[in-house]
């Protein structure tokens, strides 16, 4: 099979105009040896002794996010060890899409540089090089909606995004999740015992101090290490459904979350709530092996069970069509999916008596294929978080929830930033916040503005951007060095062995957590004194539009038909051509660019109120 070049492409918010790149050909450099490559569509493909690569020496003005796109000829097992460094940090893989035969392929990385001179290295000594571009990364204008994407929210829903949205570009909220728990449970008559409960018979092993939240492990941790307590904490449905739901500890467990959700929201503290789902009778929820999931050679079919280490359970038997585009609700599968949703509705449904909104991140880690829900194709992904939505909110009434959506790495082109897969995106009127989960890429406490810049390159700025899951927490001065402003981290947790709050120095703990752009309990207004937006709530319009790049043609998906303008244009704002003006049908429409000469360019598209501009290269 024959190989195409593949074209590096970046995202942004619409801006007034983009800086044309500063170029660095390999050629110049000394020392290079080089060999023609016009059999791998012409350059100059440089290669060095070194084995780590061939360096650049780039000096830019001011200390800021640069984007860095490299030309790079390479063979089929070359990019296994083939990285793109800045002063010696790894800032991204030359991994972006599976290959398997020879080819030159454009690839990309964003990172920080210090004013002065920097060191770019690409490669290894047997990967050419042709060249690298370096140009400034434009900032982000965000645009975010007023009101939470639920329907006629509670007011409390409504005060928890007003108090997020009001401080996102600003400050970053601080938060903790919590594994084990301290609590007290009557096993004989099925109850929990709450604080100030226990009798002499009831023999309760912990006081009231540590069954509070505070006093949970993983808290008090916290508190020791940083000398303030989180702003946010995090809960787990883990034990809601799935086999042993109902048994005393797993209930009291479920049961407690309640409770000290309740605990921290009159501390005006924010409660989030992830699920790690086991369906029906299931007990567990990771997939094992390659294929993953239900594709597993030991799942057979009609099997929903277990073994200690995979769930067989096929999501997509809830859904008709190769895309899940329609429900089957005569399905097992579907019934068991909305039996799930209904008993963890009617825990959310409790809170929501009580005046008290949830942060909710359901079906996290999309695209990983680690948890049963990320084991099919985007597509039925999409469907069934809109399912999981609409049964909360349309048939349950939920009207308390914020909704997170967590983007994940994608196995199929690596495990860095690059490989952020927005295709599993539900869309704008599904999700208030975007967030994503990183761990060992923090160890230095940068600010992960890698990861920050590629969702809004492909999710867009519409959207609060979250660190949802960490073990290393980024460091304030790096976050707002970069304009990389999470709207909250959430450190994991320290027990079950998580160890994570060890991933972060005493002093670093203490000093971010003094510091007035980090948002700690101790810092929260309380619920009484933020001001809820007093508008209805309404659905934000949207398309769910995607603009990217295969091979010479540009793709635009639509999850409605609408009309459309599709055009090119040159840095300068010239446009080049018009690729459409009219209906544009749902679905993904190819626009070829054969013809059009290389270089870089601005694909821009409106549809309806709905606008895009993404910047490609041609080569």
């Amino acid at each position: 099979m024959g190989c195409k070049l593949l074209a590096a492409l970046s995202a942004f918010s619409v801006m007034p105009a983009f800086a044309a790149p500063t170029i660095y050909e390999a050629e110049d450099l000394p020392g290079a040896s080089v060999a023609e490559g016009a059999e791998f569509s012409g350059g100059k493909y440089a290669k060095t002794a070194d084995p780590s690569g061939i360096t650049f020496t780039v000096k830019v003005e001011e200390t800021a996010v640069y984007d860095i796109t490299t030309k790079v000829l390479i063979k089929q097992y070359d990019w296994t060890t083939s990285k793109i460094a800045v002063n010696g940090v790894d800032v991204g893989s030359m991994l972006t899409t599976p290959r398997n035969c020879d080819s030159s392929y454009v690839v990309s990385a964003s990172a920080k540089m210090k004013a002065g001179e920097n060191k770019i290295t690409v490669g290894n000594q047997a990967l050419g090089v042709d060249y690298i571009t370096v140009e400034r990364h434009p900032d982000a204008v965000f645009k975010i909606s007023e009101l939470p994407v639920t329907p006629n929210a509670t007011e409390s829903a409504r005060k928890v995004y007003t108090y997020l949205r009001d401080n996102f570009g600003k400050k970053t909220v601080s938060g903790m999740m919590i594994s084990d728990q301290n609590f007290n449970y009557d096993y004989g008559n099925m109850r929990l015992i709450p604080p100030g409960g226990c009798t002499p018979a009831d023999s309760c092993k912990f006081n009231d101090e540590e069954v509070s939240w505070k006093g949970q492990t993983d808290i008090a941790e916290f508190y020791k290490r940083s000398g303030h307590y989180p702003a946010i904490g995090g809960f787990d449905m883990l034990f809601a459904a799935g086999g042993h739901h109902e048994e005393g500890w797993f209930k009291g467990y479920t049961e407690n979350n309640l409770l000290m959700t309740e605990d921290l929201w009159n501390m005006g503290g924010i409660p989030t709530y992830t699920w790690h789902w086991k369906v029906g009778e299931d007990t567990v929820f990771y997939t094992q092996g390659t294929p993953a999931g239900f594709n597993n050679p030991g799942c057979t079919e009609g099997v929903m069970g277990t073994s200690n280490t995979n769930t067989c359970f096929n999501y997509t038997k809830a859904f008709k069509g190769e895309q899940c585009q329609e429900l089957d609700e005569t399905s097992q599968e579907y019934k068991d999916i909305v039996a799930d949703v209904d008993i963890v509705s009617g825990y959310f449904k409790q809170l929501q008596d009580k005046g008290i909104a949830v942060v909710w991140r359901p079906l996290h880690e999309a695209s990983g294929g680690w948890f049963w829900w990320g084991t099919a194709s985007p597509e039925c992904y999409v469907q069934l978080y809109r399912l999981v939505f609409d049964r909360m909110v349309k048939t349950n009434k939920l009207t308390n929830l914020i909704w997170v959506w967590n983007i994940n790495t994608d196995p199929k082109f690596g495990y860095d930033y690059s490989a952020l897969n927005a295709a599993w995106y539900p869309g704008d009127e599904y999700v208030d916040i975007v967030a994503v989960d990183i761990y060992d890429p923090l160890n230095d406490h940068n600010s992960a503005a890698n990861y920050y810049n590629k969702i809004v390159s492909d999710v867009g700025t519409s959207k609060m951007i979250a660190l949802s899951e960490n073990g290393a927490i980024p460091d304030i001065d790096s976050i707002a060095e970069d304009k990389a402003y999470w709207s909250y981290w959430m450190t994991w947790s320290q027990t079950w062995s998580g160890n994570f709050l060890e991933k972060t120095p005493t002093d670093m703990w203490k000093r971010n957590l003094d510091d007035e752009r980090i948002i700690a309990l101790d810092d929260m207004p309380g619920w009484d004194n933020v001001k809820a937006d007093i508008r209805m709530a309404r659905r934000i319009g949207s398309n769910n539009l995607a603009v990217n790049m295969q091979g010479n043609q540009v793709t635009v998906s639509l999850a409605h038909a609408g009309a459309a303008s599709i055009a090119l244009f040159d840095l300068l704002g010239h446009k080049v051509a018009s690729l459409a003006q009219g209906n544009l049908p749902a679905g993904t429409t190819a626009f070829n660019l054969d013809g059009i000469a290389s270089g870089h360019y601005i694909v821009r598209v409106k549809v309806g109120s709905t606008s895009l501009a993404k910047k490609i290269s041609l080569k």
